[in-house]
């Protein structure tokens, strides 16, 4: 099976902070994916180079065959054009693109709209792939209004595979954090990724927050979409994951099957730590 995403000697430097250091890796179509390791090793930074947020110092991204991200010369580092570049899209892909693509991500901080209700939130996805104009958006023209009740209803879809049953109007800062995170997957959904990002999706949930959320992992992987996801939840990561990337100081450590990482020394030693008991 062919690849859906392929990182290439991807790396990342802030001022003299290297925050990903040569990583490859690849996602195949359908695949549960996880990346971990400890806290600044470069997970996040490595997703916002991934989904266009982030103009990498070095390597490729390459999504269902679309280039995102490609190498910037030299001459325009040392000349100190790389942010212009960036702003104006050269090198790289912008997120709405991406997204457009088939590629959606949740963030490890929650970014929903706080002043819009529930369905809003998720009805906001769908906006972008709107074929009405600007006049018949502005005027509610009848295939406005068509194209806008359709959206409605494939929102309402999107909350109920991800469980939702609360009230679909409610401001989302009216639900528990648990159902915001339903929400912001939804959301995510609602934009028809192959490829959906989630980072750090267990945190702050408790066990059986935990076990709907491996479930609904599974049943998005039932749909054909890949995903990818970082998490600290060691258990919830061996259960579900069919492989794993181990990132550590920016530098990946291992990427294998959840067993034969979980007995990888490296691995071990960065991220789940010696017993000391043994080296005694």
């Amino acid at each position: 099976m062919s690849a859906l995403l392929e990182v290439s000697d991807l790396r990342l430097q802030f001022g003299g902070v290297t925050a990903v250091d040569g990583l490859s890796f690849e996602v195949r179509e359908g695949e549960i994916l996880a990346v971990i390791g400890p806290n600044g090793a470069g997970k996040t930074s490595a997703f916002n180079c991934i989904s266009g947020f982030y103009l990498p110092t070095a390597g490729s991204v390459v999504f269902d065959g679309k280039a995102i991200v490609r190498s910037v010369p030299a001459i325009w580092r040392r000349l100190g054009l790389v942010n212009l570049l960036q702003s104006f899209g050269f090198y790289r892909v912008l997120p709405s693109r991406v997204t457009k693509w088939g590629m959606a991500r949740t963030f490890q901080n929650l970014r929903l709209f706080r002043e819009l209700s529930v369905l809003e939130n998720v009805t906001t996805a769908m906006h972008a792939n709107l074929r009405e104009g600007f006049w018949a958006t502005l005027l509610h023209t009848p295939g406005y209004r068509r194209a806008e009740a359709a959206c409605v209803r494939e929102a309402r879809g999107w909350l109920d595979f991800v469980g939702f049953e609360d009230d679909e109007q409610l401001y989302v800062t009216q639900l528990p954090y648990g159902e915001q995170r339903r929400v912001e997957i939804a959301r995510a959904l609602a934009t028809s990724p192959k490829l959906l990002l989630l980072d750090e999706p267990a945190a702050g949930l408790n066990f059986n927050e935990k076990l709907t959320l491996m479930r609904l992992i599974r049943k998005i992987r039932g749909l054909g979409v890949a995903v990818v996801l970082i998490e600290h939840d060691m258990g919830l990561v061996m259960e579900l994951a069919e492989r794993i990337v181990v990132l550590n100081y920016g530098k990946e450590i291992a990427d294998g099957a959840p067993e034969a990482v979980k007995r990888n020394p490296a691995v071990i030693e960065a991220y789940l730590g010696v017993d000391e008991s043994e080296d005694a």
